[in-house]
């Protein structure tokens, strides 16, 4: 058995994001209701054992050529398993759902400025519409 795992925002996700000093920034409780909504949209809890180290809510909504990074937050605490991956491990997970769309590109909404440039360093650029992009390789 993995110690790591993917799995989707469930109740139990959400109620440990509550554990989280910063969770109130981020709408994950509206995660239920946007799924319900919203067909192809991609939720991801990122567990280390029993620790939730991080969510992802991304959706090309209905786009055939984007998908968008709505959320990303990894758990606040500077000392959790996963500390420095969680942006690549959703990207990862993302990419294979682009993947399987056929999307050709991954866009962060809206990003903070404090973390553009880790996004830069993970691939994403801005492009000549000024959104942060980044394209799936081979599509």
């Amino acid at each position: 058995m993995s110690v790591i795992s993917f799995d989707p925002i469930t109740s139990a996700a959400i109620d440990a994001s509550h554990l989280w000093t910063e969770a109130v920034l981020y709408p994950w409780d509206s995660i239920p209701d946007w799924k319900c909504k919203d067909a192809k949209g991609f939720d991801l809890a990122i567990w280390y054992a029993q620790m939730l180290c991080g969510l992802c809510y991304a959706t090309p909504r209905r786009s055939t050529v984007c998908i968008k990074i709505i959320l990303l937050q990894g758990h606040p605490d500077k000392t959790h398993p996963l500390r420095g991956s969680i942006a690549q491990m959703a990207l990862l997970a993302a990419e294979f759902y682009a993947r399987m769309l056929g999307c050709k590109e991954i866009e962060i909404q809206d990003p903070d400025p404090n973390v553009v440039s880790y996004y830069q360093e993970l691939g994403f650029n801005f492009d000549e519409t000024n959104r942060l992009v980044i394209y799936v390789d081979g599509q």
